[in-house]
């Protein structure tokens, strides 16, 4: 698809989903454009489907989604430069003025929330999780020292973004709660100031208080959790305070009641959050890591297919900060190889030339790591090859989960992120090659009825496969 292709297409996305006038927010993960929109009756859900390049649509948590594929960081940019939107901004409105309609908590408005200020992230930490597990392998054989300059400046590449990770989710958490993404950061500065991290693990009396000091480097939700409350009492102070005297005195009193709600209350509650999740799988992985490994590899592909595979990164992330090693990334890892196999089962097994040519194609790109055009095109199009899917990732992800595998930083689970495997490579190798075939034979065995009429999302999703 040609630059000019992927403009007509974000234009047509644009006119059907009720035009700029009708975003509130807008961002991107992997494969998908979504959307948080002022009217969703507005939007066109149907005819968006049907739009050349267009994988699919759904609405997720209030949220709608639209389904790109591998394209979308192409689309996405396209789409920002004809709206005028740029790095996931939406349109600019006086936070006065916002009313936005009370919804009631829940688990699925959490882990909306959650993907939405951790996916504009995702790339950056594929390439550098990536880097990470080269230069471990690298200097783990002897092929590069770890006192040359080369790698130390290579080094601070790929620890820049998990290292500053409070300070890269107070910009997006900013920008998914609408509220300064500057007083945000600064918000962030508070937990990575040197002498809050140069003195962590000791005790500090705030007005007769003591106070545990942590080390915040690559924690998520502490400043999650920040940025939220920030966002209520900046919004108070600021229609509270005369108009006259707001520059100085709102984030004057901001930071001055943040600093302490910082460090004393937020800051411990989200740390101890993050890790006592972390320890809990760390304690089912550790006691029956076959059924931790199975129960993950299992259900991967429901929630890649709903989109809340994302929030999993920050409890993924937060195991490598505290245990040094991440133990679901593996997992997810043959998982991913297991649509793989699925695809090829299926391409076997098809007579129809059409369909022959789809399911190869949606192998290609699952075995890049792209399991989306999979669970479209065919898991959830023919029903039974799903099965053999959850069935197939769930048995690779209790084999590699039994033998400890782990991850040493956080990438994309696909072949390419091999590298972060070290010290684990042979099994997950040896997973990856349980995943492909057992799932295949169990897609060829269980067969599926070439016949199943295609739904608009099945369709799309045979333009998105890689050919």
């Amino acid at each position: 698809m040609a630059n000019q292709s992927y403009k007509e297409l974000a234009a047509k996305i644009l006119e059907l989903i009720g035009g700029k006038e009708n975003i509130s927010f807008f961002t991107h993960c992997v494969t998908r454009l979504r959307f948080n929109l002022k009217d969703q009756s507005l939007a066109k859900e149907e005819e968006i489907g049907r739009l050349e390049g267009v994988l699919g649509t759904k609405i997720q948590n209030g949220q709608f989604q639209v389904i790109i594929g591998n394209k979308v960081n192409e689309v996405y940019a396209a789409f920002c430069e004809i709206s005028g939107l740029e790095k996931q901004e939406g349109i600019d409105e006086n936070l006065d003025k916002v009313t936005a309609e009370k919804k009631k908590f829940s688990l699925g408005m959490l882990l909306e929330v959650i993907s939405g200020c951790f996916a504009p992230v995702i790339p950056a930490f594929a390439g550098a999780g990536v880097l990470k597990g080269i230069l471990t392998l690298v200097t783990t054989y002897g092929w590069m020292s770890g006192e040359s300059g080369l790698y130390v400046m290579l080094n601070a590449a790929s620890d820049a973004v998990f290292y500053f990770l409070p300070f890269i989710l107070a910009f997006t958490s900013a920008k998914k709660f609408k509220v300064n993404e500057v007083l945000a950061l600064v918000i962030a500065g508070i937990y990575m100031y040197p002498s809050i991290l140069n003195n962590a693990g000791s005790t500090i009396n705030v007005l007769g208080i003591d106070v545990s000091l942590i080390k915040y480097a690559s924690t998520a939700l502490p400043v999650l959790i920040s940025v939220w409350v920030m966002g209520y009492i900046h919004r108070w102070l600021e229609k509270h305070i005369p108009s006259c005297l707001r520059v100085v005195l709102v984030s004057a009193i901001l930071l001055l009641i943040m600093a302490p709600l910082n460090l004393i209350v937020i800051g411990p509650l989200g740390n101890n959050i993050a890790v006592l999740i972390g320890k809990a799988f760390q304690w089912l992985f550790d006691k029956a890591p076959v059924v931790g490994g199975f129960v993950d590899g299992f259900t991967r592909p429901l929630l890649v297919f709903t989109g809340t595979h994302v929030t999993l990164g920050p409890i993924m992330i937060n195991n490598i900060q505290t245990l040094g090693y991440d133990m679901l990334s593996p997992v997810h890892c043959v998982q991913a190889m297991a649509a793989a196999g699925m695809c090829f089962g299926a391409f076997l097994k098809a007579k129809k030339e059409d369909n022959k040519a789809a399911n190869f194609s949606a192998f290609i790109s699952a075995f890049i790591g792209i399991t989306e055009p999979a669970l479209y095109g065919v898991a959830f199009r023919f029903k039974k090859p799903l099965l053999a899917l959850m069935i197939g990732g769930g048995v690779a992800g209790g084999f590699v989960a039994a033998l400890g595998a782990k991850a040493i930083s956080f990438a994309m689970p696909a072949l390419i992120s091999l590298p972060i495997y070290v010290g684990s490579i042979p099994t997950v190798l040896a997973g990856l090659v349980i995943a492909f075939v057992l799932t295949a034979v169990l897609t060829y065995v269980l067969g599926f009825d070439e016949n199943i009429e295609k739904n608009q999302k099945a369709i799309d999703a045979e333009k998105k496969n890689i050919i």
